[in-house]
């Protein structure tokens, strides 16, 4: 990769601030080439001073993520605030204290971080674009996470990921994956963190930046490990250890050498377990305290049992409890108490295998308390945005109406902004007693079997028809095979805004199933009903959605029409004619419309 080098001024050349902004901005992107472009704009005689400071923040920031030694930001960042505070740039002054606060959570001072954060989170909030609120965002959480307050910490790392939602494909995405990955696993609910951190692994191979890798692979491993999916632990574990980022102990937070150590034990490499070991002892003297001693304290302890599993107590697993008693780290209590039960079982020291067992089920309940409340709170936090930005949306098309509608704007405003605080703090109902489904935004069922009834009543008081229509996406697990589930979501997402857009206000239009839809067509018979859905099938083949580098085109659908009351006159016979019709109109070959007979 090229080193962005100094180039003598022209007419044509960017602005000195511009090329300091770029290189921030692909700091994240390709680490290694960004921070060699810092280091010559810093060497260039009479450099701006802006563009100094940007170069000494991206120094600053690769020092915090990328290397052995991240206290050697400190510097660094002290200087580039100096600078943005003379030049008056306020982006790089917010963007140097989100890199102390960061600091502070490396030198395990996790509170005075958030304190840090939260000071200046309003006014980031303003002035920051999408990828720079992304840090902050992830710096709180992290303050959370280390202060053992996952759901606390989950909040803000969903909130970080919905902000990646309006900007172009970037490393950012798969790190707050990652960390939500992390998350739960820390909570162990494994499945769906399997499911995140393969995404992030995915798309962060698009990207020059291992040490994220690395931290996308050690979440991979614990979950597929915590699923009992050991064969591709293994193969996950082999491939992060290879990596020549672990040459040197450059994190400051060793769990990828203690999930290693534990898969290399399992599978009884103890070569191999033995080096994780020793890289985790590195990286804690290195960075005592905190998790760094947790992990290293268990990968010590894993090994230990390992080799000797039927032997007396082992004082590594001791000094393993107790580092994960201190800082309450729950998922290593939950391993530690568990082996610590199972050797005194096999020495007959039932007492003791008693103790443990009920301090693993305190700490077990305790987890299973916290994966609740984590997926409460997501439910939650998403209903409410949506609901929030709904708002915010109508009182924007008011205000473009009318100048006299700009005191409703206000309310509205700061509505929004009593919604946001509500949503933090988790004042809000679930999101899933919502009407909404919360990716298309089209209607859900419990909204279709609600409305249902009332329409097929009208429409029997007035004698006329009623048509509904099952629609089934064909071959659409292609999409997610091929491009991953956020490729996926984001075609659902935009074939809901079609549905929603191409058929009359009194249709409803909901979100059956995955990839399936219903719709019911008041006053509507087979006849039309087949008009209509013919014309939203020529605009879904027409459709096309952009993805990373890539263009999705060729959706189609099958379709099964059915009309009351020819087909039935309750709901459920109309659904069930419909669903008849569908399964022919996949059996002749998928792209087509079958109406039940008789309607």
């Amino acid at each position: 990769m090229p080193v962005l080098a100094p180039s003598p001024p022209s007419a044509t050349a960017p602005a000195a601030a511009d090329r300091g902004v770029l290189l921030w901005e692909r700091h994240f992107r390709d680490p290694l080439a960004a921070q060699e472009s810092a280091r010559a704009m810093l060497a260039e005689p009479g450099s701006d001073e802006r563009t100094r400071g940007w170069a000494e923040i991206t120094l600053a920031f690769n020092h915090l993520y990328f290397s052995a030694m991240p206290v050697e930001a400190e510097a660094g960042l002290a200087r580039a605030r100096e600078i943005f505070e003379r030049c008056g740039d306020r982006r790089g002054q917010l963007l140097a204290e989100i890199g102390s606060s960061r600091l502070l959570i490396v030198q395990q001072a996790p509170v005075p971080a958030r304190e840090r954060l939260l000071a200046i989170r309003d006014e980031a909030a303003v002035l920051l674009p999408a990828e720079d609120r992304f840090w902050l965002l992830n710096a709180l959480g992290a303050t959370f996470f280390y202060a053992d307050q996952v759901d606390e910490a989950i909040r803000y790392i969903y909130q970080a990921l919905e902000t990646l939602r309006s900007v172009d494909l970037s490393p950012q995405l798969p790190t707050v994956m990652s960390n939500l990955a992390a998350a739960l696993v820390t909570v162990g609910d494994y499945a769906p963190a399997r499911e995140l951190a393969q995404d992030a692994l995915e798309i962060q191979s698009r990207f020059n930046n291992p040490q994220l890798m690395l931290f996308a692979r050690s979440n991979l491993a614990e979950a597929l490990q915590g699923l009992g999916d050991h064969a591709a632990a293994l193969a996950t574990v082999d491939t992060m250890l290879d990596d020549a980022t672990l040459r040197v102990a450059r994190a400051a937070q060793n769990h990828y050498c203690a999930i290693a150590a534990e898969v290399y034990a399992f599978n009884r490499r103890f070569d191999d377990a033995a080096r994780a070991v020793d890289l985790g002892r590195q990286i804690y003297e290195a960075y005592p305290g905190g998790y760094n001693e947790v992990n290293y304290r268990w990968a010590e302890a894993v090994l230990a049992h390992a080799r000797d599993p039927g032997a007396g107590p082992l004082p590594v697993l001791a000094r393993a409890v107790d580092a994960a008693t201190r800082v309450h780290h729950v998922p290593t209590l939950c391993k530690a108490h568990a082996l610590v039960a199972e050797r005194a079982s096999l020495l007959g020291n039932f007492e003791d295998a008693y103790e443990n067992h009920k301090r693993l089920f305190a700490v077990t309940s305790e987890r299973l308390i916290n994966r609740a409340s984590v997926k409460y709170d997501l439910l939650k936090f998403d209903h409410e945005l949506r609901h929030a930005r709904a708002e915010r949306d109508r009182a924007e098309r008011q205000r473009r109406e009318s100048e006299a509608l700009n005191r409703q704007l206000e309310r509205l405003n700061n509505e929004l902004s009593r919604k946001m605080r509500e949503v933090e703090e988790l004042q809000s109902r679930l999101a899933s007693e919502a009407v909404h489904d919360p990716l298309t935004q089209l209607f859900n069922r419990r909204y279709l079997d609600s409305v249902v009834p009332a329409l097929l009543s009208g429409s029997a008081r007035r004698a006329s028809s009623l048509a509904v229509a099952l629609i089934d996406l064909d071959r659409f697990k292609r999409v997610n095979d091929m491009h991953g589930h956020l490729a996926g979501d984001k075609v659902l997402m935009s074939i809901g805004r079609l549905f929603s857009s191409a058929l009359r206000p009194s249709d409803v239009i909901c979100r059956y199933g995955g990839e399936e839809f219903c719709i019911v067509l008041p006053d509507t018979d087979g006849e039309g009903a087949t008009v209509a859905l013919a014309s939203l099938a020529d605009r879904l083949r027409a459709t096309s959605v952009d993805w990373a580098s890539e263009t999705l085109t060729g959706f189609t659908f099958s379709a099964g029409i059915a009309v009351s009351p020819q087909n039935g006159q309750t709901f459920a016979e109309l659904i069930s004619a419909a669903d008849r019709a569908l399964y022919a109109a996949k059996g002749a070959g998928r792209d087509r419309l079958v109406v039940a007979p008789g309607a």
